[in-house]
């Protein structure tokens, strides 16, 4: 009599940012501070999370990875999230530390571990270990990368210059439409008042205020498109 197989996690191809976002830092916040990415035409999507469940069981169910655990093994997490811009689907690979487990990935992929600054990053913005503001410890949450920083502060200043009404809406309400996660919250708070200090020295009256609070990223519902639903759009290859 044949073996029942282990339940499998149903696998979504994330379509929201903020939610992948989110999605990301519980990885490392839960355990899986090592990590490896990459990306995959979407035909090639059934393929990829096929081979990844066989070699690294990347789809096990929550009671699986507890038994995998108890016996001494490490576990994996897979996310997916479809690039519309790129037309591709990129991953995402997380894997406990060899401490809490031995696991094929940590000789078969070249990890980067989260516990030693190799942080991700998604379209300018980085996760970060940060200090809790106002509070002993700190916290694992996104930040804009130095580089997108900087290049914020440089807009703020030229558009500000530049005096045009239009592009100060424009480029202001790109500002505080940013991921409302903590990290880059503070950071948008400081160029904020960058842009009120530029504002006030050059006279600006009419140039448009920003809000009074900032956006706030509450916690998302896991949503997406459901592997077989992809695979039956987009194809499948062996």
């Amino acid at each position: 009599m044949s073996q029942p197989k282990s339940p499998r996690e149903e696998t979504l191809i994330k379509t929201d940012r903020n939610l992948l976002m989110q999605r990301l830092s519980d990885c490392v916040v839960n355990g899986y501070p090592l990590w490896v990415s990459g990306g995959v035409a979407e035909n090639k999507v059934g393929s990829l999370v096929r081979r990844f469940d066989l070699n690294y069981q990347v789809l096990a169910a929550r009671n699986e990875r507890a038994r995998r655990k108890r016996a001494g093994l490490g576990n994996a997490r897979l996310l997916l999230w479809h690039d519309k811009n790129a037309g591709r689907v990129l991953w995402w690979m997380f894997v406990t530390p060899p401490e809490s487990g031995s696991h094929a990935a940590h000789t078969l992929e070249k990890l980067r571990d989260m516990r030693q600054r190799e942080r991700v990053e998604l379209h300018g913005f980085e996760l970060a270990r940060l200090p809790k503001k106002g509070k002993d410890g700190d916290r694992f949450t996104w930040r804009m990368t130095e580089h997108k920083y900087s290049a914020w502060r440089d807009s703020i200043i030229e558009t500000v210059r530049s005096g045009n009404i239009r592009e100060l809406h424009e480029m202001l309400y790109g500002l505080v439409a940013s991921p409302g996660f903590g990290g880059i919250r503070s950071q948008v708070g400081k160029l904020v008042s960058l842009y009120r200090a530029e504002i006030k020295r050059r006279g600006l009256k009419e140039a448009p205020k920003p809000p009074k609070q900032l956006r706030y990223l509450r916690r998302l519902r896991d949503t997406g498109v459901p592997l077989s639903q992809w695979v039956c759009k987009h194809g499948r290859t062996s």
